[in-house]
């Protein structure tokens, strides 16, 4: 398995090589002549060398770039115990192996074998190279241990790699030489190329060769090998020359008699690429219903159309996917059979006319054929292929998110051992399930934050007898899939992809927005608390932008509370104390929260000038159980009373525990006692019932 997921992930690395050289080829090879005749004319006759220089430094190398990003690719990921061994050098290795392997000084050698020719000599030769050079890195005796005071860990690694290298090269050098002598071949490739067409040529009919090599490319390409490019060969030695020999009968005035063609598999069948991708995007875009797998598909929609699907195939992903196992081989064997009795029955008329992979879906159908009939076909395909997938959607998304849950069930026992050990987590640079369902939850995030579908909640303050004097906003995320989000979690994954900044403004101006309404529905006297970020108090704009939102709502600065913890303001650099005095200075009130004496902080209270406290709700949880957390309660009210700031208690949820508060001298309280936060209207609805003695609408 780590092998199969090494050539996965080294496929992935090429995407942005393959798709640049798919689209230099799609520019190139578009069979529109009005298409062809406008670029010669606005760009010169030598348009299409840039383009061919492209497609020379991507599909043309395409081998070569597969030996480099899959020896990477196991090197990083598939070398646990291993980890001095350095993958540049694994790459390199294997590379020399491969051109070893190619005998690119026989007479025989083209350099289209570094192509597509050359796909599955490349994965073999990059996976063996791979293996062998760290086994062999990892014996002691062919370590070459070079320690000088002037030589540094680089030096030493490469001579350590001396040995394997000589020994992984010229294994392969030898195993060539060895083909040559024996075999009278060229290279290896040639052989790889002879074995896998005799597998096909044993075939009596056009029927079953196209039926074996659409089966054999999809379930390479399952495990994550290219399957079309391993294949090219039997292409290149029995499609094209079936194509040739069609459009040789029509040119003679004769009707064309093979039906299986390269053409007819990659116009009727392979529609947007291996698998059908274009009806699976269909199926998606009609059935789906994750957010991140709509937006793919809506991405992917463009070079699918045009047949480059590299992004479909390993962003759901398809590879590896048993869940997309049957409609993946399924869709193209079916529509293949449909296709080949549609043309035998006379329907459609045979491919003739050759047209490059690239061309777009309805135009290839009557290009191929010369017909509208082709066009016809492709379309009834698109529809049985996208019915086929629809099932296989919905349940690859109910699987989905199945998995997903019990990660995010991970996330949330992990991010909490953390929070109660004080512990900071990095989430999105884990490559396990966390860090798989964070980097998820953060691109959710920032699309439902750049819709506004974000929510915000407020929990009701309240003091001794009964009347609201506050409410504190509180962020809620309402995920699509997994309902609400843990609200520390959206803070610390905001905060890891430095959406904080944009997440803190967004809560601010809801804030005063709702302080408005509040106000203009009669609630003049109630403060809103907001949290505050350390990365907006690390922005020397934070009070002018702060001020400019208070004045675009109209908001008297003594109904708008900033919130900042206790930590915060401990470790809290020159500018961070400089912005906090000066959002004082606006007239804004300031509270410190989770405050419980449990750090040296009784100077802050002075230098800050705090108008409030809020007790850390630790002590408060505890104040039924420990009498020491009374002690330290009465001891911050008293202060309180010294210094003249107020006192609130949070995670007030036992009478109990508001009965000894009281006792204590705190008036001041929010927690589920109360309420639960709730959203804008209802927390409207409370706060008249609470204070107005007004029956709330949901009693009428």
């Amino acid at each position: 398995m780590p092998l199969l997921i090494s050539v996965r992930n080294g496929l992935t690395y090429m995407i942005p090589l393959i798709l640049l050289g798919s689209m230099a080829l799609l520019i190139l090879s578009l069979p529109v002549p009005a298409y062809q005749s406008m670029m010669e004319k606005v760009f010169g006759v030598e348009w299409k060398n840039f383009f061919g220089y492209v497609q020379d430094g991507t599909l043309n190398i395409l081998s070569l770039l597969m030996v480099v990003c899959v020896s990477y690719s196991f090197a990083v990921e598939g070398n646990e115990t291993n980890r001095h061994i350095s993958p540049i050098i694994v790459s390199a290795v294997s590379l020399c192996s491969f051109i070893a392997i190619s005998g690119i000084s026989g007479e025989g050698f083209s350099i289209s074998k570094f192509g597509a020719v050359g796909i599955f000599t490349a994965m073999l030769t990059s996976i063996i190279s791979s293996v062998l050079f760290i086994k062999l890195s990892s014996v002691e005796f062919f370590r070459v241990n070079v320690f000088t005071d002037g030589a540094g860990a680089l030096f030493n690694n490469a001579m350590s790699a001396l040995f394997p290298t000589v020994i992984t090269v010229g294994i392969f050098a030898a195993f060539n030489l060895l083909m040559v002598s024996v075999f009278k071949i060229s290279d290896i490739q040639e052989f790889l190329s002879s074995a896998l067409l005799s597998l096909f040529s044993r075939s009596d009919s056009d029927f079953s060769s196209g039926i074996l090599f659409i089966f054999f490319i999809h379930i390479l390409w399952f495990f994550g090998v290219h399957g079309s490019n391993v294949l090219e060969p039997v292409a290149q030695a029995i499609f094209v020359p079936a194509l040739a020999e069609n459009a040789a009968l029509v040119m003679s005035g004769q009707n064309p008699t093979l039906i299986i063609t390269k053409t007819f598999l990659d116009t009727f069948v392979l529609m947007g690429g291996c698998g059908t991708t274009l009806c699976l995007i269909a199926a998606i875009l009609i059935s789906g219903k994750h957010k991140n797998q709509l937006h793919l598909a809506r991405v992917s929609l463009l070079p699918v159309m045009f047949n480059i699907n590299e992004l479909m195939i390993f962003g759901i992903p398809i590879v590896l996917n048993p869940v997309y196992l049957i409609p993946f081989l399924g869709v193209p064997v079916v529509l293949t059979v449909f296709s080949y009795i549609c043309v035998y029955l006379g329907l459609v008329p045979h491919t003739f006319q050759a047209v490059e992979w690239t061309t777009p879906i309805f135009l290839s159908g009557y290009i191929s054929t010369g017909s509208i009939n082709g066009s016809i076909l492709q379309l009834f395909n698109l529809i049985l292929g996208t019915f086929c997938y629809i099932p296989f959607v919905k349940l690859a998304e109910n699987v989905s998110k199945a998995r997903m849950k019990k990660s995010l069930k991970k996330v949330y026992t992990m991010y909490k051992q953390c929070e109660e050990r004080g512990m900071v987590l990095s989430l999105l640079s884990r490559q396990d399930d966390i860090g798989s369902i964070s980097r998820f939850l953060t691109i959710n995030l920032e699309h439902d934050l750049q819709n506004e579908e974000i929510l915000l909640f407020y929990q009701p303050q309240v003091n001794f007898e009964g009347r609201v004097t506050g409410v504190e906003a509180l962020l809620r995320w309402k995920h699509g899939s997994y309902d609400y989000i843990y609200p520390p979690l959206v803070i610390a994954l905001a905060d890891e992809t430095r959406l904080m900044d944009r997440l803190g403004y967004w809560i601010l101006e809801t804030a005063c927005r709702d302080l408005k309404k509040m106000n203009e529905s009669g609630l003049e006297d109630i403060v809103v608390s907001v949290n505050v970020s350390a990365v907006q108090l690390e922005s020397r704009h934070f009070p002018d932008n702060l001020k400019a939102i208070m004045k675009k709502y109209d908001i008297d600065p003594c109904n708008l509370k900033v919130e900042i913890t206790e930590q915060l303001a401990l470790t809290s650099g020159t500018r961070i104390i400089d912005q906090i005095i000066a959002v004082k200075k606006l007239g804004v009130r300031l509270a410190m929260d989770d405050f419980g004496m449990g750090h040296s902080s009784l100077m802050y209270l002075k230098e800050y000038d705090f108008d409030t406290i809020k007790l850390d709700g630790a002590l408060v949880k505890e104040i039924t159980s420990k009498s020491s957390c009374c002690n330290i309660i009465s001891s911050i009210i008293s202060l309180g009373k010294s210094l003249n700031y107020s006192v609130i208690a949070e995670y007030v949820e036992k009478e109990e525990q508001k009965n000894i508060l009281h006792e204590l001298g705190c008036d001041n309280y929010q927690g589920y006692l109360f309420s639960v936060p709730l959203p804008y209207n209802e927390v409207v609805e409370y706060i008249l019932c609470t204070n107005g003695n007004i029956e709330p609408e949901s009693s009428k």
